[in-house]
């Protein structure tokens, strides 16, 4: 039995939910009001049988004991199963990737920022407190950050690292030290502001590195290493993550500078890109604690157009993985006044700070007058190009409702009517509702189809499903538009979603909480069978099929469970079940 399992079965869900909620037995379930929302009439019930709760009204989600304290102490996976560990008198064995080689990872780069900081305070440290002090950053802030500086010898820190006995090679993997092509090792930085990059978990992972003498580049970074990767951290993130949950919205800067000056006047809730543009794995790490992400647009217009390009690829790929723009994830903009930098801002005017932030503006409401203005909008020529720039953009939204927006303002920025401009690019894409059918998986071996998937092994279903999906790589842009919410164990949600925004199982084992690991290792190592493309395809389609009937049939036992049972359903109510048993029958008579 896992550790995850372990907790679950010395633990009720009703028993955790009453700790948190007025419950009333109501049948076979539990109701009350829902602790997400406000609301007079309870819509949120809970099945002991089940272990599992939802919400029926505006929340309209659910899951076991594990996705209702994340929810409701706004925290992760990992913490959330650790809480509950405790509470069951559960013990929980950290298990780390790799083992000891990545602890020895975390350990050099530790070893390697207390070194940076002992030299920041010594003598020759003074060039990097001075520029400090100019930016007025205070000791306070310096400790929370962990500043150093690196001395100008490149042969110090290789030094310091071997009388602790790390090798060579090691410090070379972990990314503090660089061979040269004729095979000499010295240190990777050299007389250079130091601010370490830490993990979720708050370990050091990386380094970037300010110059102090006006050389070229201005910054650089540790290179990238098994534990450190530039495009999917998030500088801050370990100090930012508590106040994202309380307040539901993250804010992004592009420079280290930027998010300690934030966090020093007040605004903890501000991570750091490194420079980059936000990247899809980036806000990936913001899922399940943010419900905005506010891009702070640096007003270099130098910088602008590819950070506009960069952050539009990231929009669509959120887009068609139903994690972007007004679903569970909102992208905002929010563009700074030309010569401010978030820094300059926030020290010399936190009202104006406050307010771009604030009045952000969803993200297509900014692209499209933005890229359209690349355009000439004065003929015809020019709005037709601009109207093919930003059309398939607008497609990768699935939603219909903001494929209307979005179409009905790209007409009113080109001047024309919502008609003409659909006539011009065809009519919009309309969502197509998922019509898995299910069609036997055409596989020679009957034990590799999931017909047998009834009964005592319904739980079965899920894993199966993950599985299939790590194991046949190519089926995962078949399931971009399967709602989490299907998913009744968390820890299969988390790897579900997780893995939609994951290329290789490496980057999923980085992304994933160390508790999921051994779920991870239990999904790979099941047997699946021999299947060819065909008979996994037919066997995805049946799970998909079965886990939608299993959802809809929730939903209707848990609308019904709402309100008293001799009673009809109130109107509110009517609509959402008759669309289920419509769904329902759709699916069994395919």
């Amino acid at each position: 039995m896992s550790t995850v399992d372990e907790v679950k079965a010395r633990l009720d869900v009703v028993d955790v939910v009453s700790s948190y909620v007025a419950l009333k037995k109501a049948g076979s379930n539990h109701k009350g009001l829902c602790p997400f929302h406000t609301e007079k009439t309870p819509s949120f019930t809970v099945n002991q049988e089940r272990q599992s709760w939802r919400c029926f009204g505006a929340c309209s989600t659910g899951g076991d004991v594990i996705s209702f304290v994340m929810r409701a102490e706004k925290i992760e996976f990992g913490d959330a199963l650790r809480k509950l560990a405790d509470r069951a008198g559960v013990q929980i064995e950290e298990r780390r990737q790799d083992g000891e080689r990545y602890d020895i990872l975390y350990r050099i780069n530790q070893e390697a920022a207390r070194f940076y900081h002992d030299v920041l305070k010594s003598d020759e440290g003074r060039v990097a407190s001075k520029y400090i002090s100019g930016r007025g950053l205070d000791d306070k802030v310096i400790s929370l950050f962990g500043l150093g500086a690196s001395p100008r010898d490149r042969q110090r820190l290789k030094t310091h690292l071997t009388t602790l006995g790390i090798s060579v090679d090691q410090a070379v993997e972990a990314g503090v030290l660089r061979r040269g092509e004729d095979g000499s090792v010295r240190d990777f930085f050299g007389a250079r502001l130091m601010i370490p990059i830490h993990d979720r978990r708050g370990r050091v992972v990386g380094f970037g590195g300010r110059s102090l003498d006006g050389s070229d580049p201005k910054y650089i970074n540790t290179a990238a290493s098994p534990i450190f990767d530039k495009r999917a951290n998030l500088y801050g993130l370990n100090l930012a993550a508590g106040p994202i949950r309380d307040g539901g919205t993250a804010v992004v800067v592009e420079g280290y500078m930027d998010a300690i000056a934030a966090h020093q006047h007040g605004y903890t809730n501000v991570v750091a890109c490194m420079g980059t543009a936000l990247t899809e794995q980036q806000v990936s790490r913001l899922r399940g604690m943010a419900k905005t992400v506010v891009q702070a647009l640096d007003p270099d217009e130098a910088g602008q157009e590819a950070t506009r390009r960069s952050l539009t690829d990231t929009y669509r790929a959120l887009a068609r993985r139903h994690l972007g723009q007004r679903a569970d994830l909102e992208l905002r903009v929010a563009s700074l006044p030309h010569g401010r930098d978030p820094d300059a801002l926030i020290r010399k005017n936190r009202e104006e700070w406050e307010r771009l932030t604030r009045e952000a503006v969803p993200y297509m409401e900014f692209l499209i007058p933005t890229e359209a203005a690349r355009f000439d909008l004065n003929t015809p020529e020019g709005k037709a190009e601009a109207a093919e720039a930003l059309w398939p953009v607008i497609l990768d939204d699935t939603n219909s409702f903001n494929q209307e927006q979005d179409r009905t303002l790209l007409a009113k920025v080109l001047g024309v009517s919502p008609e003409a401009l659909e006539a011009s690019m065809g009519r919009l894409r309309t969502p197509t509702r998922r019509r898995a059918r299910a069609t036997p998986a055409r596989s020679r071996d009957k034990a590799t189809t999931v017909s047998a998937l009834s009964g005592d092994l319904e739980d079965y279903l899920e894993d199966y499903l993950v599985a299939l999906l790590l194991d046949q790589r190519e089926l995962k842009e078949k399931t971009v538009d399967v709602p989490a919410e299907h998913f009744r164990r968390t820890e299969n949600r988390e790897v579900f979603t997780s893995w939609q925004s994951c290329n290789t199982m490496e980057e999923l084992r980085e992304v994933l909480d160390e508790s999921l690991q051994q779920h991870v290792e239990y999904l790979v190592g099941l047997d699946l069978g021999p299947l060819d493309r065909p008979s996994a395809e037919g066997a995805l389609k049946q799970c998909l099929v079965r886990l939608e009937q299993r959802h809809l049939r929730e939903q209707q036992e848990g609308l019904l469970a709402t309100e008293d049972s001799a009673l009809p359903p109130p109107r509110e109510l009517e609509e959402p079940i008759v669309t289920a048993n419509s769904r329902l029958r759709e699916l069994f008579s395919q």
